[in-house]
């Protein structure tokens, strides 16, 4: 949150963030074992309590440290840079448990989630409200962000970071919709080969844990020296990374789906759309960076010419 007058204030709201955050993946991870021990029948898949109970743990205890660092800092007014320290750990985390319940479910009895004609395609928990939940982790990530995050003011990495924020909660809801890939094959009967389904899967898994890596970032004022990349060349790859699949699977599923076979029903997602324009826009942030170095490195050449022309001047008058 921005900066606000009293540590009081502050840290009462933090606090009621990171609250908020872990109320949040306490119902999305029930709602997600209620539908292993309800959808399989099998009383053993109540032992996701036992992570779930870790992550909330993991989520507090971190969540503490933040609150306690963020207080240091607004009293001392030394934190310039908005680094945010812990989430990436916490995220990590918390999306680590959530793709070994996606994983699993996906492989072991998700196409058993949708109504069927014996429901009397009636059922509450249904694939809707299945993805109604992992819709969650939109709202756990803004909050967890929140209870985490100290802004000053004079704070350079204000716009980026908002910008960071909001494009990340897009990917989050991208990835849910393409997940939901899985559920149209299974009702509209694709007949997606095991390999194009496990590649969904799979894409859908790594994304649910990518923003680690752009709260990692965070932890520091640049990128580290040691990952030897500037900062928009790492925010190229890592938008090409997370939209660079989703947008060549839809291409790929329109045409296996569309124009090789007919009869199959396959709504193009509008989401492809925002895909091709997060690359642009990162293809564009990257090639304005290196024009920007042509140039400074022009100038610094142009300064050592002059030098070195001012300097040979000066010998020949001394001769």
């Amino acid at each position: 949150m921005a900066v606000l007058p009293g540590r009081c204030v502050r840290a009462f709201l933090d606090s009621f963030a990171l609250i908020i955050s872990l109320a949040l993946v306490v119902l999305q991870f029930g709602l997600i074992d209620w539908y292993y021990l309800n959808v399989t029948g099998e009383n053993v898949w109540a032992a996701w309590i036992g992570p779930d109970f870790v992550v909330l743990l993991i989520l507090g205890v971190l969540g503490v440290l933040a609150i306690k660092y963020n207080t240091v800092q607004m009293e001392e007014c030394c934190s310039i840079d908005s680094r945010v320290k812990y989430a990436c750990f916490a995220w990590g985390a918390y999306s680590l448990i959530l793709i070994s319940k996606i994983a699993t479910c996906f492989r072991m009895f998700y196409e058993d989630i949708p109504p069927t004609p014996l429901d009397n395609n009636d059922k509450l928990f249904d694939d809707f409200l299945f993805k109604a939940g992992l819709s969650l982790s939109v709202l756990i990530f803004l909050f967890i962000f929140e209870s985490h995050h100290y802004t000053p003011l004079v704070s350079v990495r204000q716009v980026y970071i908002s910008y960071l924020v909001a494009a990340i909660c897009l990917d989050l809801i991208d990835n849910i919709y393409f997940l939901d890939l899985l559920w149209q094959a299974s009702k509209d009967k694709w007949n997606l080969e095991l390999w194009l389904e496990l590649t969904i899967l799979i894409v859908a898994c790594i994304n649910f844990f990518m923003p680690t890596f752009a709260l990692a970032k965070l932890r520091y004022a640049k990128v580290p020296r040691f990952l030897l990349v500037s900062e928009k060349l790492w925010a190229f790859l890592y938008v090409l990374i997370v939209n660079g699949p989703f947008l060549g699977l839809r291409i790929y599923l329109y045409i296996v789906l569309e124009v090789q076979q007919h009869g199959k029903k396959f709504d193009p997602s509008l989401f492809a759309v925002k895909n091709i324009a997060m690359i642009y826009i990162a293809l564009r942030e990257l090639w304005t960076r290196l024009q920007y170095w042509r140039m400074k490195r022009r100038a610094a050449l142009s300064r050592n010419e002059l030098s070195a022309a001012i300097h040979n001047h000066e010998e020949e008058e001394h001769e």
